[in-house]
């Protein structure tokens, strides 16, 4: 073989060389990709591919035993997962990978407690010893006064059964989902002028949904407050009955004695009021801590109140010039006292509208109101000391015989009853049986 010949022979050893090296690499590759996996399926989903079914089972054993422990009770991986054995080109995941999305797409189960309210599925929790506690620490809350008794609204039923444990309640979140529901609530910043009855129509509500929302609030708003109003009410409305004592200050009266020796207007102390003090039972109700009723059951006086006495002065000084009365009426004086037609005009005459209101123009006992002839509806008080104040020709009276009246109450209206040309009223002063000038003493 020529020298040219020998080197052509090895080039085509090299050719076949590298071909046979390709065709095993594809042959590496190709089997690689064609041959077998285990397909994870779950609630007929496939969600993974696993180089076996062993490697499959081994992770979420460990899963489950990591859980267990967790809980400290059994956990097992939930009904509905199917392994198969597949020729398939797909790569398996590694084993971290494997873990991971096990650990997110299985459902573990373990025995747990089921809370239903009015028939509905609210809290879950991972047995009943938890429940109990539960149930406690609600209550624990409520329990308030002497002789307390709980009850709920609404109709509880606790049911044991396999549950998943991503839906598991911690007892903390239950007491927060009790209080305020599962809903994320709409929140009202209170602003001047706010009411309950406002928020509630404003929003679709009435007071006793906002006040389900709103446990404890009172009709006292304060600026700023937040007040919730939508979202869900609380899981559960807690009846509460007790007896609560609470002690409770007697105020003092006062007492007023006439003294008719004192000057009109003066008083006079003559003994300091006291308060007192009393434990007074209440039988309460409330919902979820927000009272609803307050009944008194018993009462116990620790201490009586001491009633304050004043004197009173009542003794009418009449002088000149502006002393001690008051114009009985609005208006002007149509007729003077004094001579008029051939006789004596026995007071004054103030006209006005018919129906204006009339005055006492100084403080006394009525000793006259009804008809009194000529002067038509009349009234005369008594103002001590022999002087006396008629008011005639009323409209309409508004006191009584014996009646005390203050200085510038309302006793009767300006009318045309009796001897009268038009609406006014006829005003006398008496001193000692005789007549004087009214508007000496005004």
């Amino acid at each position: 073989m020529t020298e040219n010949g020998a080197k052509a022979q090895l080039h085509r050893y090299k050719l076949i060389g590298v071909a046979v090296a390709v065709l095993l690499s594809l042959a590496l590759i190709l089997g690689l990709h064609s041959g077998k996996v285990c397909t994870v399926i779950v609630n007929g989903k496939i969600i993974a591919y696993a180089e076996n079914e062993s490697a499959v089972n081994k992770t979420i054993e460990t899963l489950a035993a990591q859980k267990t422990k967790q809980l400290d009770q059994e956990v097992t991986p939930e009904a509905g997962i199917e392994l198969k054995t597949v020729k398939s080109a797909k790569t398996p995941l590694n084993e971290k990978d494997l873990t991971q999305v096990l650990a997110d797409k299985v459902n573990f189960v373990t025995k747990g407690t089921v809370v239903e309210i009015d028939g509905k599925p609210q809290l879950t929790f991972n047995n009943r010893q938890t429940t109990d506690k539960f149930f406690n620490q609600l209550k624990e809350k409520y329990t308030t006064g002497e002789n307390c008794e709980l009850s709920f609204e609404e109709n509880i039923n606790i049911t044991d059964k396999q549950v998943n444990i991503k839906n598991l309640d911690t007892i903390e979140n239950a007491l927060h989902l009790a209080e305020n529901g599962k809903g994320e609530p709409e929140i009202h910043i209170v602003s001047e002028g706010d009411t309950l009855w406002d928020l509630a129509r404003d929003n679709d509500l009435t007071v006793e949904q906002l006040d389900k929302l709103n446990p404890g609030v009172t009709e006292n708003l304060q600026l700023g407050q937040e007040i919730k109003v939508s979202g869900s009410a609380p899981l559960f409305t807690v009846l509460s009955s007790y007896e609560i004592t609470e002690k409770e200050i007697i105020p003092f009266t006062t007492i007023y004695r006439q003294d008719s020796s004192m000057a009109l207007g003066t008083t006079k102390s003559v003994q300091e009021g006291r308060q007192g003090a009393k434990n007074v039972t209440y039988q309460v109700l409330a919902e979820n801590g927000r009272i609803t009723e307050k009944t008194e059951i018993k009462k116990e006086i620790l201490e009586e109140s001491v009633s304050r006495i004043v004197k009173k002065g009542t003794k009418f000084v009449l002088s000149s010039r502006g002393g001690g009365l008051i114009w009985p009426v609005a208006g002007s004086i149509t007729s003077r006292y004094g001579s008029r037609w051939g006789g004596t005009h026995s007071g004054i005459d103030i006209a006005s509208s018919y129906g204006t209101s009339i005055r006492a123009a100084g403080p006394g006992r009525v000793t006259t109101a009804g008809w009194g002839g000529g002067y038509g509806r009349t009234v005369v008080v008594s103002h001590g000391n022999g002087i006396y104040t008629r008011y005639a020709h009323m409209s309409s009276i508004a006191v009584s015989t014996g009646q005390y009246v203050d200085r510038g109450q309302f006793i009767g209206r300006v009318g045309t009853s009796g001897n009268s040309t038009g609406p006014h009223l006829h005003f006398e002063v008496v001193r000692n049986g005789v007549t004087s000038d009214p508007l000496r003493f005004l």
